[in-house]
């Protein structure tokens, strides 16, 4: 996965909230590991990470790698900054991420952003791809963006 320092987002952004259930999460993320609660009882997979699955109610959870590739499954271009530095158009989407090689039995949806293309580029079904920002050395969020032709 792509440990890029670059930044999109202005240092005035909100850091993300983090409890004790979704901590494991955000550790893998400063790792560059994008990850997956995976249920051991039912394989149901879900993002962001809770205390019982939300299909079985089994406490038996497990944090799985994920390759950091999936689909552009919705998105929105936002014209109005959140914070006074921000550059417009930004992008907030939902990537249907492949959990192929892994015991999840379900597709997994993260709201993220889609970084490094205009908005008239993007298509629901485009191939996409993890990349990090590094926010600190303590919180890394992750950004997609489209995968190019024979990447």
């Amino acid at each position: 996965m792509n440990t890029q320092a670059q930044r999109w987002f202005p240092n005035s952004m909100p850091a993300p909230l983090v409890d004790a259930h979704t901590h494991p999460w955000w550790q893998a993320c400063t790792e560059h590991r994008l990850t997956a609660q995976h249920c051991k009882q039912c394989h149901h997979a879900h993002i962001p990470p809770a205390p019982i699955c939300s299909e079985c109610n089994s406490s038996e959870l497990e944090l799985v790698t994920l390759n950091g590739r999936g689909i552009l499954y919705s998105y929105t271009a936002v014209h109005q900054a959140v914070s006074p530095e921000q550059t417009l158009p930004f992008i907030i989407a939902v990537v249907e991420l492949d959990v192929g090689g892994t015991a999840c039995r379900n597709s997994v949806r993260l709201m993220t952003n889609i970084v490094d293309a205009e908005p008239a580029a993007l298509r629901i079904g485009d191939q996409v791809r993890v990349i990090w920002e590094t926010i600190s050395e303590y919180v890394s969020i992750p950004r997609f963006m489209l995968v190019k032709q024979g990447e």
